[in-house]
């Protein structure tokens, strides 16, 4: 007996729209063994939670907000200095 488990998304083509949503219905459907497989995988890969370039890259909006701040201040710290230069 091979049991199976299905698994339903929905998978959105984003520049073949043709006049819908772009989106079609998806159903994979996986044996419990693999299904277990995988999930065993799963589980052990969070051991080691380490920094990848992967990483970098899903969080270059943090990045990039932390960039600005810094520059932000920066820029005002340098102006404020030479605003105090002026009356030295």
């Amino acid at each position: 007996m091979n049991e199976e488990i299905e698994i339903t998304t929905k998978f959105c083509h984003p520049y073949m729209s043709f006049g819908g949503d772009g989106c079609s219905d998806v159903v994979l459907k996986v044996p419990r063994t693999e299904a277990v497989k995988l999930q065993s995988v799963a589980h052990s890969g969070n051991e080691n939670q380490g920094f990848s370039v992967g990483d970098f890259f899903h969080h270059t909006d943090s990045f990039g907000f932390s960039f600005g701040l810094v520059l932000i201040f920066y820029l005002i710290a340098k102006s404020v200095g030479t605003f105090l230069a002026l009356f030295k």
